[in-house]
């Protein structure tokens, strides 16, 4: 029962201290470094399998159970 206290003070305060309204902005440059940071998360990801291409085969050959002879260039 206390933990439904604990989370019902905790929401009230975050309710309160939060602002109804946000004066936010965002200028042109924001949109440029999340597409910046997309390719980049892409780019890496591709890398690194590139990189492991070798064990990332040899793990599923081994549990398909297919031979580990064959090698994939």
């Amino acid at each position: 029962m206390e933990k439904n206290h604990k989370s019902m003070l905790t929401s009230c305060t975050l309710i309160m201290v939060t602002p109804a309204i946000a004066h936010a902005y965002l200028d042109p440059g924001t949109g440029s470094f999340v597409l910046q940071m997309a390719v980049a998360a892409i780019l890496g990801a591709v890398f690194t399998i590139k990189t492991f291409w070798k064990k990332i085969v040899g793990f599923f050959k081994r549990i398909t159970g297919g031979s580990g002879t064959d090698e994939i260039r």
